[in-house]
């Protein structure tokens, strides 16, 4: 009713995604945003009508540019590797568009490089 149903599928196939194919733990996780702010990107993503898959790696490139502001490297690191990966398979399979990839991977080369990371 309303597509309530569709909107809370929605939301758990982004928080899965997140937690298994980026290795992102959204809960319990000191340095990944509290429930309403997670919350928000994750209605930011539904109005902006992104896929699934587009709104998880929207919310992972923010999570990457975040850890790498702050100086996380190493987990930064094995996370670019993740979204490095699942973007060619995403891209691939039309699963994310090629707009939306050119639009998130300018905001990590932009924290890569405020960040003095190469």
């Amino acid at each position: 009713m309303f597509g309530f149903g569709k909107r809370k599928k929605y939301n758990g196939t982004v928080d899965t995604k997140l937690n298994n194919e980026y290795q992102i733990a959204t809960r319990d996780n000191p340095r990944f945003p509290g429930a309403l702010a997670y919350l928000e990107l994750i209605d930011n993503a539904w109005k902006a009508k992104m896929s699934e898959d587009e709104g998880a790696l929207y919310i992972a490139t923010l999570y990457y540019c975040g850890l790498i502001k702050h100086g996380f490297h190493p987990e930064s690191s094995s996370l670019h590797s993740r979204i490095q990966s699942i973007v060619a398979l995403g891209l691939s399979k039309g699963l994310i568009s090629q707009e939306r990839w050119a639009k998130f991977s300018g905001a990590i080369q932009k924290a890569n490089s405020e960040a003095g990371v190469a």
